[in-house]
């Protein structure tokens, strides 16, 4: 990154290529207005949602750091002496001489591991959405310029954002394969070294960049124009590969393989479900017609026993019966011996059983996550590979695409928002044991 011309002079010149666009051509002006657009919707959206979800956190860490000051006061009270005095020898047997036993130490409760995931995916997606951003410097000026501190800044977070998003969805989809199909939790500190070190891999691509190519100075510069906005120079085909492509197909083919299974898996328990549940439906209206048989024949054999007792009252009491007249049904039906029983019979048929819902609270909607992250990242990434076989691919393909791959961030927040709400936007749910907790709070779905 150089802006003196004294430092520019040290570089040699830029292909045609890569070199600065101005004014800009039409089809690139509205590609890009496109692209700041969906990323300013992606930048908000994202942005919005990881500031609450950091409120989130600060608050749960100090509830928590509360609840455990308030544990250790209460545990750390003093004790009720009923010794009243008298020596330890006067206790029966040696139970007295023995010390308390130690309090047992309460578990330290952990954010849940989904949200520290998605927590970071957000933070990519920011990366990648500022980065489209940016595009309305060059709309403003309509000119590309390279050797600026915009196109440089621009070319870094198009590398890290591209790089962390695809990382981050990778980690998701394998502690979601752990969780749903293993049915395994990692530790905690597990996800933190995760976590940490995929940023760090991620920072790591970026450094090795420019320092193997010294900023490009053999080209040019390093991170300069392509096609339509601000990345790493098209002379280093090789490391666009190795340090950016290289690691998008891997995450998009783990990605793609993980959900497969976890679909195959959930699928195969919900067949396991409904053929558990037909033959204890079955079994259930058998059982209700059983009892529709026993309680006819009880209600007839008491009808008659009634009807006895009546014909044998109305011989010891003519005059009763003489008064009571058409109402002897009536009364013989409110009789004590009378027991009317109304059964309703239901036939089921395997047809009026509804699959079971998925177990584990896992939602169908969540196979949706790899599908978005190909259909918005895979175009760009091909677009790129295509060019480096030598195909002429048309700047109109790579706006399209680079509006696609900027829409991840708003696609994912209104993804998780519709599928997790209650896990993001409850705010009891930032625990592993809150509503995130259990198979929730191990994987997500």
């Amino acid at each position: 990154m150089a802006d003196s011309s004294s430092s520019s002079s040290s570089y040699r010149p830029l292909a045609p290529e890569s070199d600065t666009l101005s004014p800009l051509p039409g089809v690139h002006r509205r590609g890009l207005i496109a692209c700041t657009v969906l990323g300013c919707l992606s930048f908000v959206t994202s942005t919005t949602v990881f500031l609450y979800l950091t409120v989130k956190f600060v608050r749960w860490h100090i509830r928590t750091r509360k609840q455990a000051r308030k544990d250790a006061e209460n545990s750390g009270s003093p004790q009720v002496d009923l010794a009243l005095g008298l020596a330890e020898r006067l206790f029966v047997g040696d139970e007295a001489a023995k010390p308390p036993p130690p309090p047992l130490k309460k578990k330290r409760p952990h954010p849940n591991q989904f949200l520290v995931l998605i927590y970071n995916l957000l933070l990519a997606d920011i990366h990648q959405a500022a980065s489209f951003i940016l595009n309305a410097v060059w709309v403003g000026r309509d000119a590309l310029d390279v050797r600026t501190a915009t196109c440089w800044v621009q070319a870094w977070l198009i590398q890290t954002g591209d790089v962390a998003s695809s990382l981050f969805i990778t980690a998701i989809a394998v502690h979601t394969y752990l969780a749903i199909v293993r049915n395994y939790t990692p530790p905690q500190w597990t996800v933190y070294t995760a976590v940490v070190a995929l940023w760090l891999f991620n920072y790591l691509l970026l450094v090795l960049g420019v320092a193997i190519t010294d900023n490009g100075k053999e080209y040019g510069g390093f991170f300069v124009r392509a096609t339509a906005w601000c990345w790493i120079n098209v002379r280093y085909e090789g490391l666009r590969l190795y340090l950016h492509y290289l690691w998008i197909f891997v995450a998009l083919a783990i990605t793609g393989a993980l959900y497969t299974l976890i679909w195959l898996s959930l699928s195969k328990r919900q067949a396991a479900a409904i053929k558990a549940q037909l033959p204890a439906a079955n079994e259930s209206s058998t059982n209700i017609n059983e009892q529709s048989n026993d309680d006819t024949t009880t209600n007839n054999h008491n009808r008659t026993i009634s009807t006895s007792s009546s014909l044998g009252k109305s011989h010891l009491h003519p005059s009763t019966t003489a008064v009571s007249g058409p109402s002897d049904s009536t009364a013989a039906a409110a009789a004590p011996n009378t027991t009317t029983t109304t059964t309703t019979t239901t036939t089921t048929t395997p047809e009026q059983h509804p699959p079971p819902p998925l177990q584990g609270g896992h939602h169908k909607a969540f196979l949706l996550y790899p599908i978005i992250y190909i259909f918005c990242t895979a175009p760009l990434a091909l677009g790129r590979i295509a060019t480096m076989a030598g195909v002429d691919v048309p700047v109109s393909y790579f706006v399209t695409a680079g509006a696609l791959i900027t829409s991840n961030g708003w696609l994912d927040v209104l993804l998780w928002g519709v599928t997790r709400h209650r896990l993001i936007f409850s705010s009891d749910a930032v625990g592993e044991h809150g509503l995130g907790g259990g198979r929730e709070g191990r994987g997500w779905g």
